[in-house]
Order: C-alpha cells, then structure tokens, then sequence
C-alpha cells in the first residue's frame, strides 16, 4: 500500500467526520405576531434557523381552544413549493396578513404581572450522562397574586435567564405570552422563542411598548421581564420552605454554638495564663 493511497483513506476520513460534526443548528425567532378578527386567531411566523433550512412557518392560536398549529408545516412547504416558487410561498403569506392587525406588547409589571419560573429536568443524550441537551422549565403566570396562566418550556441551563414580553389581545381577557432564552445545549446553545396565550388577564395600562416583533432576538425592555428559574422578578431569592427555614435555623444555631465555645476556651486560657504569671 503506497503513501498517497494511505493519505488518501486518511483524508477521506477526517472529511467526513468534518461533514458529520457541521453545524446543523440553528436560533429560532417568532415575528409579526397578528390577530384575525374574523378568525378569531393569533397569527404569528416562526423563523427556524436550523440547518434544514425551512422557510418562515405561520402558526395559528385559535383563541376560542388557546390550541397552537401551523398553517402549513414545513414539509408541506416543500412538497407544494419548489425552490423557483418560493415567491408563490411567501404571495401565500401576504394574502393571510392582508387583513391581520399586527399586536403590541404591554408593562407586565404596570398590569400587575408577575412570573416565576422551576426548574424541572434536564434532558440528556441516551447514553451521556454528562451530555445535556436541554432543560424543562415551568413558568408560572399570576396577576394581582392569583394564578392565571401555567406554561412548559425548554432552556438549557438551570441558572440561565428568560425573557417573558406579553402581547395584549384587544378586547379579551387574553395575552399572548412570548418566551425568549437559549432554547437547548446544542453546540453551546441557541436562541429559542415561543409564543402561548393565556385568558384571564386584566389589563390596567394598554400603552404599547412594543409595536412590532421582528425577527430577531428579543431584548429587555422597560415592559417585559427577565426570570431566573428559583428567582423572584426583584432579584431577590425567592423565600426558602418551611423545612429549609428550620434547617437553616438550626444550622445557624449550631454556628452559634461554636463561636461561644470557642469564646468561652479562649476567655479561659487567657485569664488562667493570667492568673498563672
């Protein structure tokens, strides 16, 4: 077997195992979200920047269920539209927001809204146990103290921010729910946004600070929040359980009891010398 025929496996492997570790992921944003009157619907894109390279993907929320779907999936993209037609694709889309009326985001805290988010599990690769590939997170949604809205998400780090921005539904008692945060773990993480609607909202001040989402990350502002997971909205820690307040008092009582000992040893030994000399 001559050099070059080596060097040639040798090359043809690393190849591959390059073209298998490419990168195949992605950030995911929402855009344009919309509400049909006549639909009764929010309508919103979700641009997945994935390596599949699927065109924007129009969900509908039919706000009488509060149940998500997509208008077309991205398989049905493909198999209705070629590459050449993609401008009959995006004709579709325009006809559906022609008569949309794009919403705006509201103060979360001015409609005395407040978030806190769990912590639930990490998700791990089958077989690494050292390999998470993402988190599962609970937010739980209340308004002037009452519990109005529950929503699962993902994430990848247990301590890692979320960006909670709400969309006010005129004329309802619903909002919809954006959710902003490094959506998994793949090669370091990636953005993810998702969007749910939730009904019992009251809403106290209807100034808009957002008046259109665009595709592209969603940044804090002065009418959305950030949440970490065990955190309350203040950054204070949240209040520990009843059991953790009784371990932490006990522990501190033992604390206690140290430093006096301690006290009492050296007061002894300093006037015992004293008394001595």
């Amino acid at each position: 077997m001559n050099k070059f025929y080596i060097f040639s496996i040798i090359f043809g492997a690393l190849f591959m195992a390059g073209s298998a570790l490419a990168t195949v992921g992605g950030p995911t944003y929402i855009s344009e979200i919309a509400i049909s009157i006549a639909d009764n619907a929010v309508y919103y894109k979700v641009h997945d920047g994935g390596g599949r390279g699927c065109p924007p993907i129009i969900h509908k929320i039919d706000l009488a269920t509060l149940k998500d779907s997509e208008v077309k999936s991205c398989n049905q993209v493909e198999n209705e539209y070629s590459y050449n037609d993609m401008q009959k694709y995006e004709q579709f889309i325009a006809d559906i927001y022609q008569d949309l009326f794009y919403l705006g985001s509201v103060s979360l805290t001015k409609n005395n809204i407040d978030v806190k988010v769990e912590f639930l599990k990490e998700n791990k690769l089958e077989g690494e146990d050292n390999w998470v590939i993402s988190s599962d997170f609970r937010a739980t949604i209340t308004q002037d103290s009452k519990k109005i809205g529950e929503i699962n998400f993902k994430g990848c780090a247990k301590d890692q921010p979320h960006v909670f921005e709400g969309y006010m539904i005129p004329d309802s008692d619903k909002m919809g729910i954006l959710i902003s945060n490094k959506g998994d773990c793949f090669e370091g993480g990636y953005l993810g946004e998702s969007l749910s609607v939730i009904k019992g909202v009251t809403y106290y001040d209807k100034n808009i600070v957002r008046s259109f989402k665009t595709a592209s990350a969603t940044e804090p502002n002065t009418g959305n929040m950030v949440v970490y997971a065990g955190v309350a909205n203040n950054g204070e820690p949240e209040a520990p359980a009843p059991e953790e307040t009784a371990t932490l008092d006990k522990n501190n009582n033992y604390i206690l009891y140290i430093v006096v000992i301690a006290l009492g040893l050296g007061l002894g030994y300093f006037f015992g010398r004293k008394r001595n000399k």
